[in-house]
């Protein structure tokens, strides 16, 4: 198996995940502790506490909304969160600014609350971007209900400065954490580089090596067989002289049949696509890419690698895994993929007609090469099977 996933990455991603945890918990507390501030604060005002249960109520809901995304991260749950947290941010702005306690008279502190949580939504994923798409997200949700429920009670005044500011602080974590793995990208780059030329030296000092140890073997045997006689030579040593010329002449520097056979075009290009995902928060395990030695003709290559992309890019948007891994395996002149994920997993019959995501990129594409596809759905992941026949390279499928 060849794992392709740096240290460097997979700290990055906990990272990510362990801020959006922490954004999550800080929704708990800050709910808790404003149950605590309002009622205080309406019980000092004399305010309408008629009132007081129905903000708690909302403020609860909050929280249970928090603990259930912070329980199962998903893009559903996140989206769940946003949508019902912003109608209950309204509701509860109207019923605060209703009970006449002032509550807005030097900073609508209290009022914004939900508002703010909303902005903390955080990553559903270990993608710095993700993070950054969530809180954008979050902060329309927020800010919306905040404006909403602000006219709806006849304010006035600003929705305060809180919900900027977390949302400015939440930008800046996830912006440096996209910056720091661009930069990541580009070193990583580099490092294939020196790791390519590392490998070619390796091999041009075994070459090396090997060019030594035949002119030992021959053209300095030869020389002292020449030297040790002086008459005409016999048949044997004229035999073997014919034999260690016909050796040296056919360049038998280069490894021998038993070696290890070079990796095919199709091999790379798996190792090289496990290497793009890794920056997607997915980490792609590839087994039996190493050993793959037979190679397509290249419209089948780049159908096999345009629908694996295609469900690795699925895998990323809609599973909610962490984890995927791609089996390469070839048996009877067939290739047989197995794209694999534990995540959500889906109906396909239930997939709208217009999606193309597994129709047009993955069957479409793999039926004109002349190969078949079978998906596997349910709620333990996700398998895709891809079988395509082998034409050896430069013959017409």
């Amino acid at each position: 198996m060849a794992r392709i996933a740096l240290p460097r990455d997979l700290t990055s991603s906990v990272i990510v995940r362990g801020v959006a945890a922490a954004e999550r918990s800080a929704i708990v507390v800050g709910m808790v502790l404003t149950i605590a501030a309002i009622t205080a604060a309406l019980l000092h005002r004399g305010g309408d506490l008629s009132r007081l249960p129905l903000a708690i109520a909302a403020l609860l809901l909050v929280c249970g909304l928090a603990i259930h995304l912070m329980l199962a991260p998903s893009a559903l749950r996140a989206g769940l969160f946003l949508a019902l947290g912003a109608v209950i941010s309204t509701a509860y702005v109207v019923t605060l600014l209703g009970a006449e306690a002032n509550l807005t008279e030097q900073s609508p502190f209290l009022v914004n609350r939900i508002g703010v949580a909303l902005t903390l939504v955080g990553a559903v994923t270990g993608s710095a971007r993700n993070g950054i798409l969530w809180t954008v997200l979050g902060f329309i949700a927020g800010q919306g209900s905040l404006v909403v429920g602000f006219a709806l009670a006849g304010e006035t005044g600003g929705t305060g400065f809180a919900p900027i500011f977390v949302f400015v602080v939440a930008l800046a974590v996830y912006g440096a954490f996209e910056a720091g793995s661009r930069r990541l990208r580009r070193q990583v780059s580099d490092m294939d580089a020196l790791e390519a030329e590392l490998v070619l030296a390796d091999r041009q000092r075994e070459l090396e090596q090997r060019a030594s140890r035949l002119a030992h073997d021959t053209v300095l045997a030869d020389l002292a067989i020449l030297a040790a006689r002086p008459g005409p030579l016999d048949e044997a040593a004229r035999t073997r002289l014919e034999r260690d010329v016909a050796i040296a002449r056919a360049g038998l520097v280069a490894p021998p049949a038993s070696a290890a056979p070079s990796r095919s075009r199709l091999s790379a290009e798996l190792l090289q696509l496990a290497r793009d995902y890794q920056w997607s928060g997915v980490r792609v395990d590839v087994s039996g890419g190493d050993e793959l030695v037979i190679d397509v003709d290249d419209e089948a290559r780049e159908a096999v690698i345009g629908a694996i992309r295609a469900a690795l890019d699925n895998v990323v948007r809609h599973a909610g895994s962490e984890r995927a891994e791609v089996v390469v395996g070839v048996r009877d002149d067939t290739l047989s993929v197995l794209i694999v994920d534990d995540g959500i997993g889906f109906v396909p019959d239930d997939v709208d007609p217009d999606r193309l995501g597994v129709r047009s990129s993955i069957h479409d594409r793999v039926r004109a090469v002349g190969g078949t596809v079978r998906v596997w759905s349910g709620d333990e992941g996700t398998t895709v099977m891809l079988a395509v026949p082998i034409h050896p390279t430069g013959e017409s499928a």
